[in-house]
């Protein structure tokens, strides 16, 4: 999960490098803001489009069909909490917004740091206000480990990829036009 902070920060500097995000505080410190660097992640997920089986496949495909140009709602989300609830608050705290956003779950969750207690989970022994162990590493299981770093190598050749100008495809053009006008 680390690497994948360390990937994620790295797609946060080519998009610096692409001029589609501006170097400033606030983008320094979501490069360092680790629930900026898990939203970030999860948008390279869709970007990357990983399927274990040709049905896995199918459904992607029919999903991105189905959506008619739009991002997923887990995906947006993410874009719109990393771009408003996050960099956005640390350029100004002077605003509010006229309704609350209807955030994607998985999305929020991520925001609110849920995945980096998992990681931390994984890392550390936590002790509750008790002074019991509440967790250790040892529940993290093999599967969950196994799955963190196949995701991990994913992230690693998608950076490989941009950096060397050979990624593109529907979902990354469609998630980089978003970033854009996100970020313009």
């Amino acid at each position: 999960m680390i690497a994948q902070e360390e990937f994620a920060k790295a797609f946060i500097l080519f998009l610096v490098r692409e001029n589609i995000v501006l170097f400033s505080r606030p983008i320094l410190r979501a490069i360092n803001d680790h629930a900026c660097k898990q939203l970030v992640s999860m948008i390279m997920d869709y970007m990357i489009m990983h399927w274990d089986d040709i049905e896995e496949l199918k459904i992607a495909i029919k999903n991105d069909h189905d959506l008619n140009g739009r991002l997923p709602n887990d995906v947006g989300s993410a874009m719109e909490l990393l771009r408003y609830e996050k960099i956005g608050r640390w350029e100004s705290n002077n605003w509010v917004w006229a309704e609350d956003p209807k955030y994607d779950t998985s999305a929020l969750q991520i925001s609110d740091g849920k995945k980096d207690r998992r990681k931390q989970d994984a890392l550390y022994v936590r002790v509750g206000p008790d002074g019991r162990v509440c967790s250790t590493p040892s529940t993290i299981s093999e599967d969950e480990m196994h799955n963190e770093l196949e995701r991990a190598c994913r992230h690693k050749s998608f950076v490989e990829a941009i950096l060397d100008g050979k990624s593109s495809s529907h979902r990354y053009d469609k998630a980089m036009a978003a970033l854009k006008i996100l970020f313009g």
